[in-house]
């Protein structure tokens, strides 16, 4: 970012009078000025900049983020801030006079041009604006659209503004840079030179060669590889035009020369010869009297032939004229046409570009057979055109428009304006049929006194405009809506690599649970992390916690414990737990984007509810205790209730699905892969680079920033009582140096309702409740609710006699060991014995001995306050953001075998 010196010089170089200036300032410390917003059922997206230091929203992920990871990576571009400033405008209205707008722009770029505001639209959207409003939006003879009460009040201000399009955004580049940003770290290690001189020698005697040949048959990492790619040493691959995560199509060039040349060689198609025509060269086989002959070798005289069939050793030697006299008598046929690469003048094709753009379109759909744009004579007609052509040059002349024709429409204006009368009617709530709403537009074109469109013509019509949404609603429409093949091939939505697109999500089981002295514990909740990419279950958690941010940071730290790295994106819902402020600073930190699917659209994340259903119908509905049946509770009689049947605990739960995740589903074949998860995944790790450097530890730093706070991050410090969290004082001998006001950042310990961490001078120290007694051996989910129960215990009393004296007796006898719910502790201490088995629980063991107990800053590396910046006053939670930098942290180093795996001498499966 810029200093504010560089700012004021930018100031002058660039002429910007003193309104633009206030206006840029103001953009750099108030920062974006509205709350993320979903208005036309986008996808939004949290994305981190490294460039800014900080996360930026998204409003869309198909128009807005590829314009902020294009900027991101663009060297030109010092600055970008989404949703700069809203502005007051007047504009000229259509009939005269002026017109008042707001307007927000999409981006603010500091940039080596100068100060420029971006405005992203569909290109559909654009050209409707554009029919709607052509006083305002328009496209010039350069296909450059313009906003022009935009431009003007910018102008004014010395900002540049640019109206642009989706279309224009270079999907493949993003997607390569997508690919590559894990060998942009400075942690990489380097290729060895020995192995980059091998790549320039073997390209230099080859002159291309593929990726999967380099891989498999000549020994080189994927990661190498893709690494040269990157730093273009003694490699050349066109990051604007080819994909590298399609590794199965990637070739690499010797330089830039080479690839061009090649590339416009793949692109001429060959065609088919007629079977009247046939060539005798190497490899064409043909039928004699009905014995197939394979061309070995061809002279001058005479032509050596093998046959296929038989004797297949054998050589015949056959005449060149015997073999013409016997094809112009039919004795001797082509077995299959043989394929001829044409050849066509490439600027006498491209020489009339609209007319070419029209013949591409006419050419598609009469290879397809039907035109959503013309009727089934246009077809015949240009069919007819095509009749006798061979080449694709030929084929593009015929099927290109000729001027003229009659443009006037068949049916008068008065009778489209009936039926578009009737169309509002009918796509309405009242869902009426459509024989119904043509009975009205007859009604209505009898008393206008017109003849109306014909039946099959308005049933045609009105169905290619009919609007499910406005008749059933928008699930339904969701419902009935095609299901697209491919939903954005330029940048997978599901992601490409492992770890790369991570889909979370939770659900109630339908199973009762027991534990060790009750028999009913109710429900379990499970989170679930899945692949995008392979389909495989990355981590999950299991616990009878209701979904919360506790349980998705504990599905983060089983997601470490199990693969020793984190996702690069996650895809949730729009649950309060998934936008907490805790899930964002963890995510800050470790620079992962999270991604909003859409609203009650289940298709988005159809990864993660594949698995859910698939873990309900092949797990659950096996196990003694479900309550699938309860889903229609009136069919179910005492005798069947799931309630007698209860015979499985939380540790075993955990097990068995641990069994299926990991070792069931994820060796079967999956249908999409057509092999199984872990091959798959081996493959992808072989082809497109195990990016083993991109690691994080499994130690205590990480399972302290996997704490969540309780409510806000940072507490005052009293120096004679210590910290207050949730209606208690928590003290640590340390705390006795604080200033008067210091604060400090605290975290709670789930499993341990007596302690909380305080990061106190950059040390992080135990703190112990000063009421510790009665919360020794406590879990703070008991702790929570007491807390609950007695907040209400105590409005309700406040509200019968606000100076009764009883209240302090009821407030002591809620702490009373009698008071605390067994059922609740049970719940607890069952999670609490599976997941202190396998590493997850306590951040710091000395936290059950929490007694002045704390960790030196030696031992512990300390976690920056300012992080806490990171997150609060961000655009979905405040119209204001901070300006402030966030730290980004992202662990590289060498994991440690005795901490990234659960202890072996444990038997996960001891509780079965």
């Amino acid at each position: 970012m810029l200093s504010d010196a560089e700012l004021e010089r930018a100031f002058v170089d660039w002429r910007v009078p003193e309104t633009g200036r206030q206006l840029i300032r103001r953009i750099r410390t108030e920062g974006p000025v509205r709350s993320l917003q979903s208005r036309m059922d986008t996808v939004r997206t949290r994305f981190i900049s490294t460039k800014m230091g900080r996360a930026l929203y998204a409003e869309s992920r198909t128009v807005e983020l590829p314009a902020i990871v294009f900027r991101e990576n663009d060297k030109g571009t010092r600055e970008l801030w989404p949703q700069p400033c809203m502005v007051d405008m007047m504009a000229s209205g259509p009939r005269g006079g002026q017109t008042r707008l707001q307007h927000t722009p999409d981006l603010f770029l500091l940039t080596d041009e100068g100060f420029v505001m971006e405005e992203w639209r569909e290109e559909a959207r654009l050209q409707r604006l554009a029919s709607e409003r052509p006083h305002h939006f328009f496209k010039d003879q350069e296909q450059v659209w313009h906003y022009l009460p935009a431009e003007e009040h910018f102008k004014r201000l010395g900002i540049i503004y640019r109206l642009r399009s989706a279309d224009e955004h270079p999907r493949v580049y993003l997607a390569n840079l997508s690919f590559l940003a894990d060998y942009n770290r400075e942690d990489t290690p380097p290729v060895p030179p020995s192995e980059a001189q091998r790549l320039a020698k073997l390209l230099k005697d080859q002159h291309l060669v593929a990726h999967l040949s380099l891989v498999h048959r000549n020994g080189f990492q994927a990661d190498h590889v893709f690494q040269l790619v990157l730093s273009q040493q003694g490699v050349y691959v066109d990051l604007w035009a080819q994909r590298l995560d399609l590794v199965d199509e990637l070739i690499l060039y010797e330089d830039w020369v080479t690839a061009q040349a090649d590339m416009l060689l793949r692109r001429a198609p060959s065609f088919e010869r007629p079977t009247n025509v046939l060539v005798i060269e190497s490899g064409v086989k043909f039928l004699y009297e009905g014995r197939p002959y394979e061309v070995v070798l061809t002279g001058s005289t005479e032509a050596t032939c093998r046959p296929l069939s038989g004797n297949s050793d054998a050589h015949i030697p056959f005449p060149l004229s015997l073999i013409e006299q016997l094809f112009e008598r039919e004795k001797l046929t082509a077995e299959t046409p043989s394929k001829v690469e044409p050849e066509y003048d490439l600027d006498q094709v491209i020489c009339n570009k609209v007319g070419l753009a029209e013949a591409i379109t006419r050419s598609e759909e009469v290879s397809a057979g039907m035109s959503l744009r013309k009727g089934k004579r246009s077809i015949q007609r240009w069919q007819a055109k095509l009749a006798g052509v061979t080449s694709i040059q030929e084929r593009l002349e015929a099927l290109t428009p000729a001027k003229g024709g009659n443009r006037t429409p068949r049916l008068p204006k008065e009778v489209m304006d009936l039926a578009a009368k009737a169309l509002l009617e009918h796509n309405t709530a009242s869902n009426r049929p459509i024989s119904s709403t043509y009975s009205s537009f007859v009604t209505a074109c009898d008393e206008a006194g017109l003849r109306p469109m014909a039946q099959s013509s308005f049933y045609e019509w009105i169905r290619l405009r009919e609007s499910v949404e406005k008749r059933e609603g928008k699930r339904k429409d969701y419902q009935k809506a095609p299901i697209p093949l491919v939903f954005d091939y330029e940048h997978p939505v599901h992601g490409v690599l492992p770890h790369e697109v991570i889909y979370i999500d939770h659900t109630i089981l339908n199973l009762l649970l027991r534990g060790i002295d009750l028999p009913d514990l109710g429900k379990p909740t499970l989170t679930i992390a899945t692949d995008g990419a392979t389909s495989q279950t990355r981590a999950f958690y299991v616990s009878y916690s209701p979904a919360c941010t506790e349980t998705v940071l504990m599905l983060m730290r089983d997601y470490v414990r199990r693969n020793g790295r984190l996702p690069k994106m996650i895809v949730l819902d729009n649950g309060s737990e998934f936008h907490s402020e805790a899930l964002k600073q963890f995510c800050s930190i470790f620079s992962i984007h999270i991604r909003w699917r859409r609203r009650a659209k289940p298709r988005d994340s159809s990864r993660v509810e594949r698995a859910l259903g698939a873990t309900e119908v092949e797990v659950i509905a096996a196990m003694d205790g479900n309550t699938i049946c309860l889903k229609d509770p009136r069919m179910v009689s005492a005798a069947v209730n799931p309630k007698h049947f209860i015979s499985w605990t939380l540790p075993a739960l955990h097990g068995a699905l641990d069994e299926y995740f990991f070792r069931v589903h994820a060796a079967r074949i999956h249908p999409r892969l057509g092999m199984t998860p872990i091959d798959h995944e081996k493959r992808l790790l072989l082809e497109c680079g195990s990016r083993s450097h991109v690691i994080v530890r499994y130690d205590q730093l990480f399972k302290l920033l996997t704490a969540a706070h309780s409510g806000t991050p940072t507490r005052v410090i009293d120096r004679q009582r210590g910290v207050f969290v949730d209606g208690m004082y928590y003290w640590n001998d340390m705390l006795s140096r604080a200033k008067p006001g210091e604060k400090a950042e605290v975290r709670t310990e789930m499993w341990a309702a007596s302690v909380v961490y305080v990061c106190f001078r950059d040390q992080w120290v135990i703190a112990q409740a000063r009421d510790g007694r009665s919360l020794e051996g406590r879990f703070r989910c008991e702790l929570e609710i007491q807390r609950r129960e007695e907040n209400r215990r105590r409005r309700t009393a406040a509200q019968k006699d606000r100076h009764n004296p009883n209240i302090a007796r009821k407030k002591i006898a809620l702490w009373t060991p009698e008071r605390w719910d067994e059922r609740l502790r049970e719940q607890a201490s069952e999670a609490n014995y599976l997941y202190e088995r396998l590493g997850m629980t306590k951040v710091m063991p000395e936290a059950a001995h929490a007694q002045k107990a704390r960790f030196e800053q030696s031992e512990l590396a300390p976690l920056s306050p300012r992080l806490l910046d990171a997150v609060q006053q961000e655009p979905d939670s405040s119209p204001s953001s901070s300006a402030s930098s966030v730290p980004l942290l992202a662990p590289a180093e060498t994991p440690d075998p005795d901490t990234t795996q659960p202890d072996e001498s444990v038997d996960e499966h001891e509780y079965f």
